[in-house]
């Protein structure tokens, strides 16, 4: 809902010091001559969680989408923090069965970057506690392009083990009780977490089959599908959907440029693009008896098979997320 306009002035110029004016004082014209102004006509905008600025040539493209979407966005989980306490380095290497461990169960040898860093050589835990992950820097419009693997102490419902429980594994016997991993780990902040071994945000939605995920850092979205089930790392913000077909969808709705117009206004002042910025559009849930649905989840398929947009491409998304 636009709200007022009015005129945005915009001063950009070099950083000043006596230095600039070789060390005499300066004169009114020696600053103004050395900045520009940029003058911009800006909508306040009202969106779900306060007042935004616009400009208003961007209000004007973007005004048919800016309402509330059905998705719902999340943060990634803190699996790279810890000085690398979680991270493997390199690939798990399967192994036999430790002398006096359950026969039933499968077993790596992995290294951490912090077991590297403190010379604990390869540490031999349950295959189990062993997860994929991806961070920001992984994900390119439409795909993942590289996964990483790291440990934790959880299930694959995405609920912690319990002291009693991870006191009886090798994942705590040969790594996590070590008094000096231990000592990292409780040097971490504790915001989120009840326990050393909890990871942030590390819960169901995150372990789910299929998600849209897209780079925190960047001035717009840049997203990907993911189909294997990896987790996101705090770098990469997410949204959990509930088949293939819906992630092209919502991937393709993205890429539109009326979105994107509004997310480069936004991102150069919050600089990410957070998880509450997709609630400013008019994004529906997929229906797959729509016909405008589907047109999108057909070109997002493509372009997650491709790896790339093309400009035609774009613009029939544009098109496309209008009549939403």
């Amino acid at each position: 809902m636009s709200l007022a306009e009015f005129r945005y002035v915009k001063v950009r110029g070099p950083p000043l010091s006596p230095e600039s004016f070789g060390g005499r004082e300066p004169k009114l014209r020696d600053v103004t001559e050395r900045v520009a102004t940029e003058v911009h006509q800006v909508t306040a905008v009202e969106l779900f969680d306060g007042v935004h600025w616009l400009r208003k040539e961007v209000y004007e493209v973007a005004k048919e989408v800016l309402r509330f979407s059905s998705y719902e966005a999340h943060e990634g989980v803190t699996f790279t923090s810890a000085k690398g306490a979680w991270l493997i380095v390199e690939e798990p290497k399967p192994v036999e069965p430790p002398l006096g461990a359950p026969r039933d169960l499968r077993y790596v040898a992995i290294e951490t970057e912090l077991s590297r860093k403190l010379n604990l050589g390869p540490i031999i835990i349950e295959e189990e506690f062993v997860f994929r992950g991806f961070k920001g820097e992984d994900v390119e419009v439409g795909r993942v392009l590289r996964h990483r693997y790291f440990v934790a102490a959880y299930r694959r419902d995405g609920t912690p083990l319990s002291e009693k429980e991870l006191e009886k594994t090798l994942l705590w016997k040969n790594y996590l009780s070590k008094p000096e991993v231990l000592n990292v780990l409780g040097g971490v902040s504790t915001f989120l977490r009840k326990k050393l071994w909890h990871l942030e945000r590390m819960n169901k939605e995150a372990m789910s089959k299929y998600k849209v995920v897209w780079r925190d850092a960047a001035k717009k979205f840049v997203p990907a599908i993911e189909v294997s089930g990896a987790i996101p790392d705090y770098t990469v913000n997410y949204v959990a959907v509930s088949s293939f077909e819906e992630a092209c969808y919502l991937m393709a709705v993205l890429l539109a440029p009326r979105i994107n117009a509004v997310v480069e206004e936004l991102s150069p002042w919050i600089g990410h693009v957070q998880p509450r910025f997709i609630k400013y559009f008019k994004i529906p849930k997929y229906d797959p008896r729509n016909n405008t649905h589907r047109q999108l989840a057909q070109i997002g398929k493509a372009i997650y098979e491709r790896g790339e947009a093309s400009v035609k491409e774009i613009n029939l998304i544009d098109e496309l997320v209008k009549v939403l």
